[in-house]
This record gives structure tokens, sequence and C-alpha cells, in this order.
């Protein structure tokens, strides 16, 4: 029992520093050992258990971590090849996106064009044929009038070969073959209307002389009917092949407008392929960065969490050291005041 007391001064100083409860309880349970000695050894061999045991700790957390850090270098280095290459399909895909807009726009542009452009010759056939329609009046009234006063020239012509061709025309019959023509002035140049102008120098004019102008005035009728004519069948002919010029250029627009139309409804499902490509390509970047952020933000709470760790285990250490310093140097101090005081054991 001599060394109890020396035990208990020990203790008392190894005390003043922190240890944790298992630690504690540890020492408390070796101090019951039957002799001093045995109790000195025992709480000595305890403490060098425990710094190994913490530095043990150390070396398997640093052999456990460096595995953890090791995969969690290939699992960084394999979402960051996952994210550059969702980058680049976002980039890509998005690319094809804009020419898929692009090409609708074109076509959509060419679609409005289209139809202005079928529109436009719908009133332009439509505008046309109301010319066509006047023209044509004009031409059957025109017509109309030149045969009334054809008939009316015959007439004149055929009265004057019923007389002597060498008689002189009598004032009263150059009026009635004026009245007979008085309505077709409009028809006759300027030159040509001598003969229906009653004056004193057609009524002494011949028979013949007079005929004559009238057969001339027929010719003349005759060309200009004979004009109109082919003037009203060129008329028609440019007509009928502008229209089937409109026609034939409409059912091409048509059939243009239809096929871009059905080219349209496919950009537009590619389009919509596309944006689906576009949203699942973003969607995986940004669970890749998300992914990766974990990762390395869990990377960090375990290397910070390792470090605390052996920080922890290294001041126990550094406690333990100090610990059994204290106690070689109490049991030194007590084995040098027991032989100088002579005490010795019962």
């Amino acid at each position: 029992m001599k060394y109890f007391f020396l035990l208990i001064i020990i203790l008392a100083q190894a005390q003043k520093h922190k240890f944790n409860s298992e630690f504690l309880n540890l020492i408390n349970t070796q101090s019951k050992l039957a002799t001093s000695m045995d109790a000195v050894r025992a709480v000595m061999q305890l403490l060098e258990d425990l710094k190994n045991a913490n530095e043990e700790l150390d070396r398997k957390s640093d052999i456990a971590f460096a595995d953890y850090e090791q995969g969690v270098l290939n699992d960084c280095s394999e979402f960051t090849k996952i994210t550059n290459q969702m980058n680049a399909s976002v980039e890509k895909n998005t690319e094809d996106l804009e020419a898929i807009d692009d090409k609708i726009a074109q076509t959509t542009d060419y679609l409005n064009w289209n139809e202005k452009r079928r529109k436009s010759n719908d009133y332009k056939l439509e505008e046309l044929a109301e010319q066509r329609c006047e023209a044509n009046s004009l031409f059957i009234e025109a017509l109309r009038d030149y045969r009334e006063a054809l008939n009316v020239l015959s007439w004149v012509q055929s009265d004057l070969e019923a007389k002597d061709s060498t008689q002189l025309l009598q004032k009263e019959e150059v009026e009635e073959f004026s009245q007979k023509l008085q309505a077709y002035t409009s028809l006759f140049n300027p030159n040509d209307t001598q003969l229906i102008q009653t004056n004193e120098n057609i009524a002494q004019q011949v028979v013949s002389e007079v005929i004559q102008k009238v057969q001339n005035l027929i010719e003349k009728i005759q060309d200009h009917i004979k004009g109109l004519e082919e003037q009203e069948i060129t008329s028609a002919n440019d007509f009928v092949d502008f229209k089937r010029n409109l026609l034939n250029e409409q059912e091409q627009l048509q059939q243009e407008y239809d096929g871009r139309q059905k080219f349209l409804n496919s950009l537009m499902n590619d389009k919509e392929l596309a944006q689906d490509v576009v949203d699942q390509c973003v969607a995986i970047l940004e669970n890749s960065k998300r992914i990766l952020r974990q990762t390395q933000d869990s990377y960090n709470l375990q290397k910070a969490k390792l470090i605390m760790e052996k920080q922890k285990r290294h001041e126990e250490n550094q406690i333990i050291i100090e610990i059994m310093m204290l106690y070689d140097q109490k049991v030194a101090q007590a084995k040098e005041f027991i032989q100088k005081n002579g005490i010795t054991s019962n």
C-alpha cells in the first residue's frame, strides 16, 4: 500500500488534462489493480495502447480517405467529361434548333409570298376578264356601227348606180344621202365627210364621181372592220394566252404551296424533337453539374471531418504523452523519495 498515495498523486496530476469518458473509465478501472506498481504499469500500458490506437486509427483513416479520395477524383473526372460532352451537345443541338427555326422562317415567308401572289393573280384574272368583256362590248358596238354605215353606203351606192352616171346630182338628192349618213360622221375622217355635207360643190358633181367616192368609203369601212376583227382576235388570243399562263402559274404555285406546307409541318415536328433533345441535354448537363457539386461538397466535408478527427486524436496523443511523461516523473520522484527515507513495504 506504500505506492497507493503515489498513484493518487499521479492520477490527480493526470486529471488536470482533458480525456474522453472511455479513457477515464479505463484509467479508473486499471487503478483498482492489486498493487500500486501494477496499477502504474497498467495505466502506462493503457496510455501506450490508447496512443497506439489513435496512431493506428490515423493510419487506417488516411488509407480509407485515400481510397475515398481516389474514388471522388474518378467520379469528378467522369462527371466532368459528361458535363463537357453535354455542353457540346447542348451547343450543337441548339445550333440545329436555330437552323430549323431559320428554315421555318424562310418557309413561312415563302408561303406568305405564295399566298399573296395567288391572290394577286386571281385579282388580275378578274380585272383582265372585266377589261376583256368591256373591250369585247366596245368591239361589238363599233362593229355594229361600221356595218350599219356600210349598209347605208351600200344603199347609197345602189341608189346612185340606178341613175345615169353622167347626170348631175340634185341638191335634194345630196341632202337625202347626207341625212342617211349623218349618224355615222364620227366613223369617217374629215376628208371623207364631204360626201355627207350639203353644199353646192357636191350637188354639181356627176353621179359617177360620187359613186367612186362612196366606193372609196365602203372600202375604207371594210378595212376598218377587218382591222377591228383582227385586233379583236389578237386581243382575245393575248387574253387567252395571258390567262393560260396565269392559270398555269396558279397551279404551279398551289403545288409549291402544298409541298412547302407539308415541309413546314415536317419542320415543326423536327423542331419539337430538336427542342426535346436540347431540353434533355440541358437536364443531363444540370444534373451532372449538381452531382459534381454535391460530390465536391461531400468530399470537402469528409476531408474537413478527417482533419478534425485527426487533430482531435493528435491532441489526445499529446495529452497522453504528457501524462506518460508525468507518470514517469512521479514514479522516479517516488522511488527517489522511498530510497532517501528508507521506506519499506509491509
